[in-house]
């Protein structure tokens, strides 16, 4: 079924907005987005089989930037690295502004998980059953926090494959992390992001702040690992919130 959006207050905003997904991206659908903003000012760039690497990926979140319209760019985790990688290589003259969602230049992975992206793809399966039998366990210790993540790898698994992960861990994710500068460092970055998420490191945010003259942040208070698209209904009014800094809408006079 598909994703059921929350009740938003629709703000009218002038610009378009570019939502890059997260690992996997087969499917997703972010109605969050387009009942606050508009289905018309919302794209969504999922990654396709077109999207082998690290540049393909870049090409194809390219490829679905407005011509003239402004437009902000936004990334779920690791679409906001890519979205990252793309500004530190060129100077897009109609971006106004980019949010990072749980995300910044990389993201970090636990030991296990890396020992087992550098054996045959098909052992992700294996990983996940093994932590699906593990469960119980890990429940009774993190809680909401474990039942959020294993949704998150099964479904993963199921709308991607083991294959396309284990090659975009391989050929993407990992290869994230290197950018030190952007062209436009007056571009408004703002963060969305939990007080503490596993998968971004803290001393990489500081870093990525430090690239831009004009930051700010949005702080969700939930209960979760890492922060994913179930927390859009929260996200977008955070985006709302700086809706100015980052030109969605004509600044007040």
């Amino acid at each position: 079924m598909p994703k059921i959006a929350h009740e938003h207050v629709r703000l009218d905003i002038d610009a378009q907005i570019v939502v890059a997904t997260g690992l996997g991206g087969a499917g997703r659908y972010y109605p969050d987005y387009e009942v606050k903003f508009g289905k018309e000012n919302c794209t969504v760039v999922c990654w396709d089989k077109t999207c082998t690497n690290l540049d393909s990926h870049i090409t194809k979140l390219k490829a679905n930037i407005p011509k003239k319209r402004p437009f902000i760019g936004v990334g779920h985790s690791m679409g906001g690295s890519i979205w990252l990688e793309l500004v530190s290589r060129e100077n897009i003259p109609n971006m106004t502004g980019i949010v990072l969602v749980g995300a910044a230049r990389t993201l970090r992975t636990e030991q296990g998980l890396q020992f087992m992206m550098k054996r045959h793809w098909f052992r992700l399966w294996w990983l996940v059953l093994m932590l699906t039998f593990a469960a119980p366990i890990m429940i009774f210790i993190w809680r909401k926090k474990t039942y959020d993540t294993y949704r998150e790898m099964w479904r993963f698994l199921r709308k991607d494959g083991a294959r396309k992960i284990h090659a975009q861990y391989n050929q993407t994710l990992k290869k994230l992390g290197g950018v030190t500068s952007v062209k436009n460092p007056d571009l408004p970055l703002l963060f969305v992001r939990l007080n503490e998420d596993t998968l971004v490191d803290p001393n990489d945010i500081e870093f990525t702040r430090k690239m831009f003259n004009n930051v700010r942040e949005q702080i969700i208070e939930v209960n979760s690992l890492h922060l994913t698209e179930k927390f859009d209904y929260i996200t977008v009014e955070k985006i709302a919130l700086e809706a100015e800094f980052l030109g969605l809408v004509n600044k007040k006079k």
